[in-house]
């Protein structure tokens, strides 16, 4: 079975849930502490790839395949897609064409031939329609959002297929049927669209792929010689379908025909959510074409790019490209049909008000003042939480004031419940918290003090005890103190101090030595210290006298055997 085009490698991931705050539609699942990308949800934006932390969050090898495709077949083609001007900077065309060349591909075309072929079928699509809204189909990941958010905006998508697609069919048109193709980009989602038409395109890398190809093949681009003879894209160079990398790119090809068609533009995802935003609500009797793209400014902007030059730059590069030619052929026998239609996987899951509120309440949230918003699980309500929790995509965990309370909870138990006193001081050496036992133990005083203000938060060490110097010197030092006896009027301490935050919070652990549990267990640890120092020693004479025995065996045996030796020469 094939891999997703991305997905999660578990040894990295550190459920820090930054891919789902991220991810713009959730499609995260956690379990056992570890995210997993749900393929039925996913729309391969591919920006969980961008911020993912640890890299945990993959996107599937494709030069495996590619030059395993090079290998086995004779006729092979490169698709370049148009945002390479702005990707491989100051490197000429021919340049980069020699370079994919020497790849051992059998020519290189630009994918721009196909969005060139996909703008005049949109617009001709456009003039024979009815008045209403129509969105573009260019960009696979609007698509897919779309087809599994926006059910009821399908319609809307112009039934064209994809400029990678139309340019698939060029080739094969022009190359035979036998061609095989491989397209390199900076979109992740193109991969997707390339396992649902692999009749057309065989894979997809990515720039950075094809990047790495170079490196591997000891390819150095500035060392190539730009305008060779054979260095040219086949069929020919694109024409206006070059823009198509920006925003309103796809607009600028477009011509104004008799009908009225308002042409917009907006990219990136959360813009196009907006834009879907009761689309067709308040609309006049004419007809709006949006072309929408789910990266930032365009696909200059993809998640697989390699260069991170300004994108002011990038978009300057793309629109003052020094050679853009004329199509010479409009391909009109091609066909380019396709029907986009709901993903029929996407479940629409609806869930009563009680039932959110039962899901809420198992992780502490019984009343609205309890619904911080703070999006500390990755998820940008409380609400939004409980519901991914009902649909099995998080965990209670997950929850970092639930979990926050319940670790709170349990040190107060711990604290509370043990029988030694507890002493928590910070680096002013004011006392953070206490248990009643330490009150206790130092006195009628502390201990009727702390009935009134359990804890005595606040309350400055030297007002309460007599060895405030110990606390200051581990605060200080960062040296932790164990066992050290301190009197105090008629009382013997045993005091260990141990750190929680290096010179900035310690706790005090204090035994009243007058006690008998604690006397009893104080001598037993004493005598067992006094035991395993005897041993200790006892070990080391041993090991010296054993050093000292065989040292003087073996000074003996020696001299005896050159006694013996020297006794044998004498003549008889």
């Amino acid at each position: 079975m094939q891999l997703r085009p991305i997905y999660t490698e578990p040894d990295n991931c550190q459920d820090c849930y930054k891919c789902i705050r991220e991810c713009p539609v959730k499609a995260i699942r956690m379990e056992n502490n570890q995210a997993s990308i749900i393929e039925d949800r996913c729309i391969y934006c591919g920006h969980c790839t961008q911020v993912c932390p640890t890299g945990a969050k993959k996107i599937r090898d494709g030069l495996t395949r590619a030059k395993l495709t090079l290998t086995q077949n004779p006729k092979v083609i490169l698709s370049l897609a148009p945002s390479y001007v702005s990707e491989f900077e100051g490197i000429h065309s021919s340049v980069l064409i020699a370079a994919i060349k020497r790849l051992g591909f059998t020519s290189v075309s630009e994918t721009a031939l196909g969005a060139e072929i996909v703008t005049d079928r949109t617009e001709k699509f456009l003039e024979e329609a009815e008045s209403g809204v129509y969105i573009s189909s260019a960009c696979p990941v609007v698509v897919e959002y779309i087809r599994k958010y926006s059910p009821e905006h399908v319609r809307f998508i112009t039934p064209i297929i994809s400029p990678m697609l139309a340019h698939a069919k060029i080739l094969k048109q022009l190359y035979g049927e036998d061609v095989k193709i491989v397209f390199a980009g900076p979109c992740i989602c193109k991969k997707l669209e390339a396992d649902y038409f692999n009749n057309l395109i065989d894979v997809v890398i990515t720039f950075k792929d094809l990047k790495k190809w170079f490196e591997q093949s000891d390819i150095n681009l500035k060392n190539i010689a730009p305008h060779q003879p054979e260095a040219c894209f086949v069929p020919y160079r694109s024409g206006m379908g070059a823009y198509y990398p920006i925003e309103g790119g796809m607009l600028k090809g477009m011509h104004e025909g008799k009908k009225q068609i308002h042409h917009m533009a907006f990219s990136e995802l959360s813009t196009v959510k907006d834009v879907l935003k009761e689309l067709d609500a308040h609309r006049e009797n004419d007809s709006i074409f949006l072309e929408l793209l789910a990266c930032k400014g365009g696909c200059i902007n993809g998640p697989a790019k390699l260069s991170h030059i300004s994108p002011a730059l990038k978009r300057y590069e793309i629109i003052h490209q020094s050679e853009l030619g004329n199509p010479k052929d409009d391909f009109k026998n091609i066909d380019l049909q396709i029907l986009f239609c709901k993903d029929p996987h996407v479940q629409d899951h609806s869930y009563t008000e009680e039932e959110i509120k039962q899901a809420m309440a198992v992780v502490g949230k019984t009343g609205p003042e309890d619904e911080l918003n703070c999006s500390g699980c990755g998820y940008d309500t409380c609400r939004d939480f409980a519901i991914a929790m009902l649909e099995g995509r998080a965990e209670e965990n997950m929850c970092v004031s639930y979990m926050r309370k319940i670790a709170h909870d349990k040190a107060t138990v711990l604290l509370q419940k043990i029988s030694a006193g507890v002493l928590l001081v910070n680096s002013e050496l004011k006392v953070v918290d206490m248990n009643q036992s330490c009150a206790t133990l130092m006195g009628e005083d502390i201990a009727s003090i702390y009935e009134v203000d359990p804890g005595l938060n606040g309350v400055a060490l030297k007002n309460i005890c007599s060895y405030e110097d110990l606390f200051r010197a581990v605060l200080t030092t960062g040296k932790e103190i164990i066992e050290r006896q301190v009197r105090e009027e008629d009382r013997t301490w045993i005091i260990s101090i141990y750190n929680i935050q290096p010179h900035r919070l310690v706790f005090g652990l204090l035994q009243d030595l007058r006690e008998p549990y604690v006397r009893k267990e104080w001598m037993l640890e004493k005598t067992q210290e006094v035991i395993k120092k005897h041993m200790e020693t006892v070990q080391q004479v041993a090991c010296l006298l054993g050093e000292n025995a065989a040292f003087t065996d073996a000074t003996l045996r020696t001299v005896m055997e050159a006694y013996k030796k020297n006794d044998q020469k004498k003549p008889l």
